[in-house]
């Protein structure tokens, strides 16, 4: 039984809709606990937890989904849950909240790409580093190339001493040594 029960519960968990159980299932679990015919105090504590977490999932999924194979013991609880006022009236609204997005979707284009800005590093190269790429750039590496690196990768590469950042060197000594000019 004890397989039963870790099967329904993670059935359920890869399922979208509702997965079919026999109609007694909540009963035989009931019959198996009671009889106390599981193996040892971790698997008492881990049946009740798949039971419990099993039926939030089914009763989730009921009340914002298809109710074609709850279980009866299933529908009370939802009898009750919708009786207070206004779950119904949520329900409905969710419903038609759905039919709403999927008609706009329909007639909506792939979203743009959104530029998300990153902060960067200016590096020194010090030793001779391989071809490496962070899935958009390929970086080859040269000892003392001064370039230009995503912080999250200058930071690993200065954990390894493979590269050593340049804290503002060259943007204070410009600053001392020159004047600015007035844009026109």
């Amino acid at each position: 039984m004890y397989k039963n029960i870790v099967d329904a519960f993670f059935n359920e968990l890869k399922n979208d809709k509702l997965t079919k159980l026999h109609e007694n299932f909540y009963e035989d679990v009931k019959k198996y606990i009671e009889n106390k015919k599981y193996k040892s105090e971790r698997e008492y504590r881990r049946i009740l937890y798949y039971i419990k977490e099993l039926k939030k999932l089914r009763l989730y999924k009921a009340f914002y989904g298809d109710r074609e194979n709850l279980l009866e013991e299933e529908r009370e609880i939802l009898k009750v849950i919708e009786s207070i006022e206004g779950i119904s009236s949520l329900r409905r609204e969710v419903e038609e909240a759905k039919i709403e997005v999927s008609e706009d979707s329909k007639s909506q284009e792939i979203p743009k790409h959104i530029n998300t800005q990153r902060y960067i590093d200016i590096v020194r190269v010090l030793t001779k580093f391989p071809e490496f790429t962070d899935g958009k750039v390929v970086y080859n590496l040269d000892e003392n190339d001064i370039v230009s690196l995503d912080r999250r990768i200058s930071k690993i590469l200065e954990k390894y001493k493979i590269v050593k950042r340049i804290k503002g060197e060259f943007y204070e000594n410009e600053k001392k040594d020159k004047k600015v000019l007035p844009l026109l």
